[in-house]
């Protein structure tokens, strides 16, 4: 008779921990596990929210602007799209046209307050100014004006001034729609005599005005005080600083008086002694006048 051992084999108390993928079962209570699926849950889309058509901006600012623009978001889209399909030419000519739009408001603002650019025609200043006009009447100097602004909040306003020598822009009496550059001679309570009558009595440069004369040596050349009498300060707009072409050079209005004016010319042309007989004209401070307020 065999041993009982080997008529009843030992079963092992070990339970098996590998089970069938479909018949997993919770060890705790002997229920089945639920099935899990590989991928994440996916939610179904939700419909775009339909608001009243009187619904104020309560729901955000992004909103309202998709509500109440819809037309002018799809013209902006559109107008791009056609932008992108123009030529590559095009294209960067109307780009360079929007990086310099805010540089429109300021370039007005210093050609209207602070300075601007003047095309000097004609002979009546030669040959401080258009100094080849002899030569070639076509040509005509470029000078940079330092505007005298009227507003009260300019800060520089205050700095204006008027001295013998200057070379002034104003407005033309005998045609006011145009612009005339000339020098300023005489100052309110100066005694000057006339260039063409000097037998006859000096006139006298009245408060808030000025007498202003070209440089031409032929008094023909030259519409000036002479033909229309002294001119309003107010008629004044700028004086002329430099000349910008076609010789560049910086003018200096206090050579005037000390006759020096060699360097407005070129090779000292002009001599020590331009224009002595104008200075001589003038008598200085005939009459003491109170100078003006804002000038």
């Amino acid at each position: 008779m065999p041993p009982p051992s080997r008529i009843f084999p030992k079963v092992s108390k070990l339970r098996a921990i590998n089970h069938p993928p479909a018949a997993k079962v919770d060890f705790r209570n002997g229920k089945p596990l639920p099935k899990q699926s590989a991928a994440p849950p996916q939610l179904a889309p939700q419909p775009y929210p339909v608001y009243p058509s009187g619904a104020s901006g309560a729901y955000g600012p992004s909103l309202a602007r998709r509500r109440l623009f819809p037309h002018l978001r799809d013209a902006f889209a559109s107008f791009r799209q056609r932008c992108r399909s123009l030529p590559q030419p095009i294209q960067l000519s109307f780009r360079t046209f929007v990086l310099m739009l805010p540089a429109i408001p300021i370039g007005l603002f210093i050609h209207e307050n602070v300075f601007r650019l003047v095309k000097v025609n004609g002979p009546s200043m030669t040959p401080y100014l258009n100094e080849d006009y002899d030569l070639m009447h076509t040509r005509a100097d470029t000078v940079l004006v330092k505007l005298w602004s009227k507003h009260q909040w300019i800060p520089w306003k205050d700095g204006r001034r008027i001295e013998r020598g200057m070379v002034v822009i104003f407005r033309s009496p005998a045609n006011p729609f145009r612009l005339a550059v000339k020098r300023i001679v005489g100052l309110p309570g100066d005694r000057v005599t006339h260039r063409d009558f000097p037998e006859n009595d000096s006139y006298l440069v009245p408060w808030n005005h000025i007498w202003v004369e070209g440089d031409a040596a032929d008094p023909h050349r030259s519409m000036d005080s002479n033909t229309y009498g002294p001119i309003s300060i107010s008629l004044i707009e700028g004086v002329v600083v430099a000349v910008l072409g076609p010789r560049m050079r910086w003018l200096d209005w206090k050579s005037w008086e000390s006759g020096d004016v060699d360097d407005a010319g070129p090779n000292g042309r002009l001599g020590p002694n331009y224009r002595q007989s104008m200075r001589n004209r003038v008598l200085k401070d005939a009459v003491k006048l109170e100078r003006p307020p804002e000038w």
